[in-house]
C-alpha cells in the first residue's frame, strides 16, 4: 500500500502592527533622522523645504519597513510620505497610507508579510 504524500500548504510568516504603534515608531524614526521629536519634524520641513523633507522621510521609512521585513510595503512609501506631509502627525498618516495598501486594507493594522 503506497500512499502519496502531498506537500502541505504553508502560509507565509505574517506580523500585524497597529497603525497607532507603527505611526509612533515612524514618528520616532523620522524625529531621530532630523535630530529631535515631532516638533523637530515640522521645523525640518520649514527649514529644508517639503521636497528635501520628502526625500529624507521616504529614505527613513523605507529603511524601517525593510528592517521589519515589509519589502513590498516599502515600495509605496513615496506616495504615503507625500500625502502625510500635509498632516501634523506624519508617522500616523504614513502608517494609515500603508494600511490602505497592504494585504488586508484598512483593517487598522500594517500587515507585514
Amino acid at each position: 500500500m503506497l500512499q502519496t504524500i502531498a506537500p502541505k500548504k504553508v502560509e507565509a510568516f505574517q506580523v500585524k502592527i497597529s497603525v497607532k504603534w507603527a505611526g509612533a515608531v515612524l514618528n520616532a524614526a523620522i524625529g531621530f533622522a532630523v535630530g529631535g521629536g515631532v516638533g523637530a519634524i515640522q521645523s525640518f520641513i520649514i527649514k529644508k523645504g517639503k521636497r528635501e523633507a520628502e526625500k529624507l522621510f521616504t529614505r527613513t521609512v523605507t529603511s524601517r519597513l525593510k528592517a521589519w521585513g515589509a519589502k513590498k510595503l516599502a515600495t509605496v512609501v513615496g506616495a504615503a510620505v507625500t500625502i502625510a506631509l500635509n498632516y501634523l502627525d506624519i508617522g500616523t498618516q504614513i502608517a494609515k497610507q500603508l494600511d490602505k495598501r497592504d494585504k488586508r486594507p484598512n483593517n487598522g493594522y500594517v500587515d507585514i508579510y
